[in-house]
């Protein structure tokens, strides 16, 4: 019973969002103490689409398979291909052939702690919720 419930889609979901977020911290990381390699090319970590698609597939929502370059895009992807990684400007050139920008990983820290500690905040209350139902409102 306890297994069904800490098992729901909500709380499965945020499980692997947290560790998702976690993996990018750790990418973030690792690009910011590698600034000064030289050649270093920068780790990036994007699981926000292969978690929408998992929930989708959870849910029983099914995308309909474009088949024909004419076909109609997903409205969910703004008819880009998921796997596409936009090409970053904001890093200038570099003669040691560094593709790490300072500015750009502690901005993408942030958001990704901003993130991190939402869903903490979110899980937190939404496990209080349980523990109080299943203490008996105490």
């Amino acid at each position: 019973m306890l297994r069904s419930i800490l098992e729901t889609l909500p709380l499965t979901a945020a499980r692997t969002a947290l560790n998702g977020l976690s993996r990018r911290q750790e990418a973030i990381s690792a690009n910011v103490a590698n600034i000064d390699t030289v050649g270093y090319q920068r780790k990036a970590v994007s699981f926000e689409q292969a978690l929408d698609d998992s929930l989708s597939l959870a849910k029983g929502r099914v995308e309909l398979a474009a088949t024909d370059p004419r076909h109609f895009k997903s409205a969910q992807t703004g008819g880009q291909n998921p796997n596409h990684i936009d090409p970053r400007d904001v890093i200038a050139s570099r003669n040691d052939a560094n593709a790490v920008s300072i500015d750009e990983e502690m901005a993408l820290l942030a958001e990704t702690q901003i993130r991190y500690q939402a869903l903490t905040q979110t899980l937190g209350t939404r496990l209080g919720t349980l523990r109080n139902v299943i203490r008996g409102g105490r």
